[in-house]
């Protein structure tokens, strides 16, 4: 057990960078190309096609948990996400070894790849309470997915403890496999510690796939209130379940 005193990590924006944010997802990607110079005879008109796209913005919205998903007293905290290069950059990991990349970039951004198609976070508070439970989610070509779930899962197998920088001190990460349900296609639950000096951060890690869509709930506590493990399991459940509804029929 750690006697160092904890801290919760979340990261704070301006209403109005949150929203701009937002809107840059929905851009994300190629745009139709109508009125490019491009012509067509009326008899040679092309096809609309029927292939699936990866998970939109639309989609991915359907895909996020509320506070009726989770026990009593929680609520939505507005104009908060995970990704800490908007808000909290005195809070990142740098300078880790290579092969824990995959598990930086999550803690980091809360999503698996910055080459997203869609991605949208949210962070829940329960008041009087250090802890908070996040979510993101995020819409990838379903072969990025698969191999970005793949090199996460190698680097919580081969990362139990690495060293990295946080604000130029030393960062000891540790972690360790978690037990979640299985879910989606493939799923992924782990514990990560960052100890910094005398101040400690702890965090459940819960990520599921379904196709190209992920999802990462995370529960991050601090030295007041409990852990937070009965949200963060409820929480998780819910995710992935709208989760799998929302990239049904997607690539």
């Amino acid at each position: 057990m750690h006697v160092h005193p904890r801290r919760f990590a979340v990261a704070t924006l301006a209403a109005s960078t949150l929203l701009l944010a937002t809107a840059c997802d929905g851009g994300s990607g190629s745009g139709s190309g109508s009125g490019s110079g491009s012509t067509s005879s009326p008899g040679n008109k092309a096809k609309p096609s029927s292939a699936p796209a990866p998970l939109t913005p639309a989609r991915a919205k359907d895909a996020l948990i509320g506070a009726t998903d989770l026990p009593a007293g929680w609520k939505l905290e507005e104009n908060a996400v995970i990704d800490k290069t908007m808000g909290a950059t005195d809070e990142m990991l740098e300078k880790a070894r290579a092969q824990c990349a995959p598990l930086v970039t999550v803690i980091n951004s809360g999503r698996l790849e910055a080459d997203y198609k869609a991605n949208l976070q949210q962070v829940f508070v329960k008041q009087g309470d250090e802890t908070n439970i996040s979510q993101d989610v995020s819409g990838y070509t379903r072969e990025q997915a698969g191999k970005a779930m793949a090199a996460l899962r190698t680097a919580v197998g081969n990362c139990s403890s690495f060293s990295a920088t946080m604000k130029g001190k030393k960062a000891t990460v540790t972690v360790k496999g978690l037990d979640v349900a299985k879910a989606g296609d493939d799923s992924l639950g782990y514990t990560v510690t960052i100890l910094v000096g005398e101040y400690a951060m702890d965090f459940d890690f819960g990520t599921v796939r379904s196709r190209g869509a992920v999802t990462t709930v995370r529960n991050n506590w601090g030295a007041n209130g409990d852990r937070g493990k009965e949200a963060f399991t409820k929480g998780l459940a819910k995710a992935a379940e709208k989760l799998t509804a929302a990239a049904a029929g997607t690539a």
